[in-house]
């Protein structure tokens, strides 16, 4: 019995002594560190996490309804779980502000009520709300602009209230009305021979009482104004013109340049924000820009290396025509210093204001963004008009020549302009107010 129980102890310690030297014996030593290992850092971790979910209130993936986290609310009711991570919302894409611009119904037109009956306008200008143009009929068969006519406009830009100003002409013509809060600015002109004078009304002092800048005697020159100040150009000279300045407070003027059978003694001048800006012959086909700032007296200048006809300048950038006004005549724009850029050709008119370019070319209106370089047709397909001008950098005005018969001045806000903001705000507002609203019982 003693001797089969010894060979049995025998027989297992050769077997763990025979396992023991085996192949398999460094593998498993290795396992059981490694499990050895993980299992310590489970527990360290949730050792980690119980202690931040029950002490010190920062969420862990550790969940609620285990062991730990149970004891772990007890210290720190509520447990704080972790929350499923949404999906981020895509941004709804903004629309293009002028993908749903419509030219039939953003245009208005002036009118004028029944008993003024003067079929024949000409030279809006709009400032304040206010809209002053020369009006008239037609005397011994020509058309004779003896009246000015003011026009209120509507925060829907309808034709408000409208009065006949109470001026005379000393000439014949009323034309070129300019004004602000101040002056009133306007050529009356010569109804046979050309020239007029230059006449302007302090409109702080009633009744008005008219009085001449200066006598012109030859063309009609269209007065620029800004706050006291106007400009203009005019031949004084059969061959000569001059560039004029005047201060309407103390009637003081000045000549800026003078050119001798030049080009640029066809080209007006441009004033805006207390600077001057004109086009100066440089050379042969060759022209310089140059700006005055009023208030200091200094002048810069700017060669854009080609002929330059009716520059503006609008703070940062430049526009021209490179000839009078012709079927080719290409527009320009510049910043002044990274060179030009042809934005049209065959351009008939402009206007520079503060976001835009706005243009006439084949009877049609454009408006060219300067910060994107986009361009849009402003007027409708099937009307014909000519660009009256841009007043404060709000609105635009035009004639519709699609048919003769009479003056129709039409204009419209200018498109992204402060204006054309405000028109849409009024408008989204007034259907807001049309809106039925429900009464406490859900009527």
């Amino acid at each position: 019995m003693r001797s089969r129980l010894n060979k049995r102890r025998t027989r297992r310690k050769s077997s763990v002594k025979s396992f023991k030297s085996g192949n398999l014996s460094p593998l498993l030593k290795l396992l059981g560190v490694v499990f050895g290992a993980l299992a310590a850092l489970a527990l360290l971790a949730f050792g980690i996490m119980f202690v931040l979910e029950a002490f010190f209130k920062i969420d862990t993936p550790l969940s609620s309804s285990g062991l730990l986290g149970k004891l772990a609310g007890r210290i720190n009711t509520p447990l704080i779980e972790t929350p499923s991570p949404a999906p981020t919302a895509e941004p709804t894409p903004t629309p293009h502000p002028m993908a749903d611009f419509d030219p039939v119904s953003a245009q208005h037109e002036l009118i004028l009520p029944g008993e003024l009956n003067f079929p024949w306008l000409a030279d809006p200008y709009y400032h304040g709300g206010k809209v002053i143009c020369s009006a008239g009929r037609l005397v011994d068969g020509r058309v004779k602009h003896d009246k000015l006519i003011e026009c209120d406009i509507t925060s829907a830009l309808h034709t408000g209230a409208v009065r006949e100003l109470d001026i005379k002409p000393v000439c014949d013509h009323l034309l070129f009305p300019v004004f602000n809060e101040k002056w009133l600015v306007y050529f009356d002109a010569n109804y046979s021979f050309g020239g007029g004078e230059i006449r302007y009304i302090d409109l702080s002092k009633a009744p008005y009482a008219p009085r001449t800048v200066k006598t012109v005697y030859v063309g009609q020159p269209e007065i620029k104004l800004d706050g006291d100040i106007i400009a203009w150009i005019e031949r004084t000279g059969s061959e000569r013109e001059k560039i004029f300045l005047c201060d309407l407070s103390t009637e003081e003027t000045a000549v800026v340049e003078y050119f001798d059978n030049q080009s640029s003694g066809t080209s007006m001048p441009y004033l805006h924000d207390g600077r001057l800006v004109w086009a100066s012959s440089a050379s042969i086909g060759d022209s310089s820009v140059k700006s005055l700032d009023i208030a200091t007296g200094s002048v810069s200048e700017f060669r854009p290396g080609m002929l330059v006809h009716d520059p503006e300048y609008n703070g940062q950038y430049y526009a021209w025509l490179d000839s009078p006004h012709g079927e080719n005549a290409r527009l320009y724009i510049s910043d002044g210093v990274s060179g030009s850029a042809q934005i049209a050709e065959g351009a008939v008119e402009f206007r520079l204001d503060e976001q835009s370019v706005v243009y006439s070319k084949d009877e049609a209106l454009y408006m060219y963004m300067l910060s994107t370089g986009e361009t849009y047709r402003l007027t409708a397909q099937n009307e014909a008009a000519q660009l009256l001008g841009v007043s404060g950098n709000s609105f635009v005005f035009w004639m519709d020549v699609t048919s003769r018969e009479r003056d129709i001045i039409k204009f419209m806000a200018l498109p992204l302009s402060e204006a054309h903001r405000a028109l849409l705000a009024a408008e989204q507002e007034d259907q807001t107010e049309a809106t039925p609203r429900a009464d406490n019982n859900g009527n």
